[in-house]
């Protein structure tokens, strides 16, 4: 039976399966009768289209919009069942059995099936296309032996009984484990058309397929490409969209001037955000990333490393820090001081009671004391024997970054005595996760799954986020006990809550703000949804309104 005649929603317990199923229904509330005629989307980009394969992309940007899983993200921020029509789960809840949909095809029209879910998830892993996001995969049974190198992707807990029957071992049982699935590396790839194109997979819109409910056209460049509604997407009369136009732009000021001309339909604010917050197309989109600073404590300034490896000397740092300010003159008002390193409105407690961010046990890591910094600073030189020391500041060459870089260089430098501070802006990097080439570095961290896990996760000593080299056995236990929890349990919810109390206690990472995205958008735009986790805009149901 097709999917989109289904009339009721199943609700799943959410300490079951943390999901929903997705609610496809007809329904006479999609203002067709109020759209326009033209619904075409114009959007920008800062980064060309150079791969269509999964696993190469460093983000997945506009082209999650092609994609789709087991899960999908809702309105809500939770995982609801896609492609997977039921989910059911062992005693020990370390099997995961999803039947999928039937009527689920790729845009070629070819059934999507378990064996190309099987395929995808170990192509991320195996060594020749390990996906930079490689790392979500643990917990899945043998992923970190394989991520190690001493197993083969072979021996993944994933595989296919029959065309629509996939079966998901896990090493020990995650209860975040659907909101990880929701996230677009989980999708499935089409093992056929991979292996009829070889080496030529994925590198032209001609040479790949999409499950979701747009594909890329052929019919354009990597600088000015093209979505069109999917023709076999299983809820394509929901798809109003006829076309998404995507241009790069690398100038931000022929941006605007595009957007001010009618030929854009969105774009972002980087300068003077607050001339634009009253008016009617200004929106600011929260979202669940972190604005932080990283310490390297390995680097060639001996003298740097041995100060940074100092508890006092980062508490200084974070002292010295008035993240209000800091967020008002880099974001402007819509931003938000960060709390802890794990985003507000990420997850909350059992029933709804708490927000994690707000109940982080160490907030006093992170409040602005000036004085108390300077003692800090001052005992953290003494140690180190020094009276004065230069360090360098990373960021990346992007206005938002270059804004905070030079502001908190303002800060550290009034507060922090015998502080000189270099800018060093960092080269655009195709790789996701890099090196540390300054003494402090400033980097956005997304959470990619709602769970405070998602954050937690990689400050642990063998996650390869890590790269300031933080180490603390107790953090690890707590992390690892908080991964192998069954449930979302009260439990579970304080030995989270001690975990980032100790990251926070050793400012093993300096939080900073939680930066929300502003842009100016075309007012006639509706039904786009815009998500705090993972991907941010989900043009599925989106139109024009005249």
């Amino acid at each position: 039976m097709k999917r989109w005649i289904i009339l009721l929603m199943v609700v799943c317990s959410c300490g079951l399966t943390g999901c929903t199923r997705p609610q496809a229904v007809k329904t006479t509330s999609d203002s067709k009768g109020v759209m326009t005629k033209n619904q075409v989307l114009n959007l920008a980009t800062r980064h060309p289209l150079t791969t269509l394969d999964v696993d190469r992309m460093t983000s997945f940007g506009r082209l999650n919009n092609a994609i789709e899983g087991l899960y999908q993200t809702n309105r809500d921020g939770q995982a609801a069942l896609a492609l997977a029509k039921k989910v059911s789960i062992n005693a020990a809840k370390t099997t995961y059995t999803f039947t999928l949909w039937k009527d689920s095809y790729w845009s070629d029209g070819s059934v999507i099936t378990a064996h190309d879910f099987v395929y995808s998830w170990r192509r991320a892993l195996d060594p020749r296309t390990t996906a930079s996001q490689a790392d979500l995969f643990r917990g899945i049974k043998n992923a970190h032996k394989i991520l190690a190198g001493s197993l083969p992707p072979s021996q993944l807990g994933v595989h296919a009984v029959g065309k629509f029957k996939l079966v998901v071992q896990l090493d020990h049982p995650m209860a975040e484990l659907p909101q990880r699935l929701a996230y677009p590396l989980f999708g499935p790839q089409s093992r056929r058309v991979a292996r009829k194109y070889g080496a030529k997979y994925a590198t032209k819109p001609e040479y790949q397929v999409y499950a979701g409910p747009f594909m890329v056209s052929r019919n354009g460049t990597a600088n000015h490409w093209h979505m069109v509604p999917n023709p076999h997407y299983w809820d394509r009369q929901h798809v109003y969209l006829k076309r998404i136009n995507v241009t790069v732009y690398r100038d931000r000021h022929k941006a605007w001037r595009a957007y001010q001309a009618g030929k854009l339909d969105e774009v972002r604010i980087l300068k003077n955000i607050q001339r634009y917050e009253h008016q009617a197309d200004y929106t600011a989109r929260p979202y669940s990333q972190m604005a932080i600073l990283t310490y390297r404590r390995m680097g060639p300034n001996y003298a740097a490393a041995s100060l940074l490896n100092q508890k006092n000397a980062r508490l200084a740092i974070s002292h010295a820090v008035d993240r209000k300010t800091l967020s008002r003159m880099t974001y402007g008002s819509t931003s938000l001081p960060a709390q802890g390193i794990v985003p507000a409105g990420l997850s909350r407690g059992l029933r709804g009671t708490a927000d994690f961010a707000n109940a982080q046990p160490e907030q006093r890591a992170l409040a602005y004391r000036p004085k108390q910094a300077a003692t800090e600073w001052q005992r953290a030189l003494d140690h180190s024997h020094l009276k004065r020391i230069t360090l360098t500041l990373g960021y990346s060459p992007e206005t938002y970054q270059q804004l905070m870089a030079q502001n908190l260089r303002k800060q550290l430098t009034k507060h922090l005595p015998g502080l000189t501070i270099k800018l060093r802006p960092r080269s655009r990097s195709p790789q996701r996760i890099q090196p540390l080439k300054s003494d402090l570095v400033l980097n956005n961290q997304r959470a990619q799954y709602a769970d405070p896990l998602a954050m937690l996760s990689l400050f642990t000593s063998n996650n390869t986020t890590n790269t300031g080299d933080w180490l603390n056995a107790d953090y690890d236990r707590l992390v690892e006990t908080a991964s192998y929890a069954p449930t979302f349990n009260a439990a579970r919810w304080r030995t989270l809550l001690k975990a980032e109390g100790i990251l926070m206690r050793e400012q093993g990472v300096t939080p900073l703000i939680q930066p929300a995205s502003t842009y100016l958008v075309n007012p006639h735009l509706n039904g786009v949804q815009f998500n705090t986790i993972g991907t941010q805009s989900n043009f599925k149901q989106a139109y024009f309104v005249k």
